[in-house]
């Protein structure tokens, strides 16, 4: 791998930063910045870290859809966001995300208040995402459990991640959806060898009725400030 310098740091040392502290939880998205699949966990972008994230979601029998968004770290154990929908017509306010890792401790396990999907129209942006969220670290596995409070759409997630080599993480997780009705799984991967950026990929399994698989691939392109 070609060594880029990128303000300070060479690109594989700031990928080490980012798994480290990122997937990690003890100054911790991201086995990935900063969530799981569909989850969110205690993960927090590092302090000084931009994130530029951009991905698409396919389904057989539902529109392709795009989105792009960033993630920073403003200072330790704090992290703010911004994503939207890309498109015409349709795509949607602005959306707003924060969150606060308030604890954590030597056994790798840390806590985190979040706020997600803030935006001004609620009938397009659909209502805020409050949630709390768990990330153990057992050694060569994570685990990741957490509850959030939307509107219609109360309920658990759990999740768990692997780093099966150095540069690929494995990743599964489910939550439930329709207020504990439905519910939805997911499974795959993160990779992050193609320095300075990070790739992910997974497949989704709702379990609503008509409601199909999707795909969905995403790209993350760090840079630091610090």
């Amino acid at each position: 791998m070609v060594q880029r310098r990128v303000g300070g740091w060479s690109g594989p040392a700031l990928l080490l930063v980012v798994l480290l502290e990122v997937g990690q939880g003890a100054g911790s998205a991201l086995a990935s910045p900063s969530g799981l699949n569909n989850i969110p966990t205690a993960d927090i972008v590092p302090e000084g870290i931009l994130v530029w994230q951009a991905w698409g979601t396919f389904a057989e029998d539902a529109d392709d859809t795009y989105v792009a968004g960033l993630k920073f770290g403003p200072a330790k154990n704090i992290e703010l966001g911004l994503d939207h929908k890309l498109g015409s017509g349709d795509s949607g306010p602005l959306a707003f995300q924060g969150k606060y890792r308030f604890f954590t401790n030597e056994s790798g396990l840390s806590a985190t208040l979040g706020l997600a999907n803030v935006n001004t129209d609620r009938d397009q942006g659909g209502p805020n995402f409050p949630y709390a969220a768990l990330t153990q670290d057992f050694g060569g596995v994570r685990g990741h459990l957490g509850y959030e409070w939307q509107d219609d759409n109360e309920g658990l997630f759990l999740g768990l991640d692997h780093p099966a080599q150095m540069d690929l993480t494995l990743r599964a997780d489910w939550t439930q959806t329709d207020d504990g009705e439905e519910s939805m799984s997911s499974i795959g991967f993160i990779y992050t060898g193609s320095d300075p950026f990070l790739v992910e990929a997974w497949a989704s399994f709702p379990t609503a009725a008509g409601a199909d698989t999707s795909w969905t691939l995403k790209f993350d392109y760090v840079i630091p400030f610090r």
